[in-house]
């Protein structure tokens, strides 16, 4: 999955020149924490909501000509991240999380052809895996032993779709008692368990646990 299919296209932006009240006021009502900052449609940073809170803390001297600790006349581009990291829209969804994490930041501007086509944050992600793993749906959940050739894994999928059951998403961890093998999770449609169970355990495999 590339950036494209989950980022957000309609972007809230700001200008160097705003002021921090009016970038506070548009996250405030657009429910985010983040805004890119444009200037001629050129991405010139992003401000977050940190920021604006950090322009308050043990900070007594912006300027002799500005009111001191005054958002309406404190200007974005002081406190702005200057050329923040940016992903294109074709890049993997993995390259995207990876950047998010290393640099400790909440959301990646999507720069194509220098323009700004759209924001991904760690949100879009998580909704994305919640949606993966089915978290949000009824969802029933059988846990089974295998060792780690493929055509194991094959044979246990082919059992399931012989059930006329659909497979939400599948992970997966270490045995801890025998670290030859794995336990694969299969997350299905809510259903009964205990026929596909008979049948998985019939086939030589062992489940762990099931849940209807």
């Amino acid at each position: 999955m590339i950036v494209d299919e989950i980022m957000t296209r309609k972007v809230i932006t700001v200008k160097p020149g705003d002021t921090l009240h009016k970038a506070q006021s548009l996250m405030v009502k657009n429910s985010i924490r983040h805004l890119p900052v444009l200037q001629k449609n050129k991405l010139e940073g992003i401000i977050t909501e940190s920021d604006i809170r950090g322009a308050f803390v043990n900070n007594t001297t912006i300027s002799s000509r500005v009111p001191v600790l005054d958002p309406k006349q404190m200007l974005v581009k002081g406190f702005m991240t200057c050329n923040p990291q940016t992903v294109e829209p074709d890049a993997n969804i993995e390259d995207a999380a990876l950047l998010i994490y290393k640099n400790k930041i909440a959301s990646l501007p999507v720069v194509h052809n220098d323009k700004l086509v759209g924001i991904i944050s760690i949100l879009d992600m998580l909704g994305l895996f919640i949606d993966l793993m089915g978290i949000i749906h009824s969802s029933s959940r059988v846990d089974v032993i295998m060792d780690k050739d493929p055509k194991n894994f094959e044979a246990v999928s082919k059992i399931i779709h012989d059930q006329g059951l659909n497979i939400i998403s599948v992970g997966m961890s270490s045995y801890a008692k025998n670290k030859k093998k794995q336990v694969y999770f299969f997350r299905l449609d809510l259903c009964e368990t205990a026929t596909l169970v008979k049948q998985i355990e019939k086939a030589g495999f062992k489940v762990l646990s099931a849940i209807d």
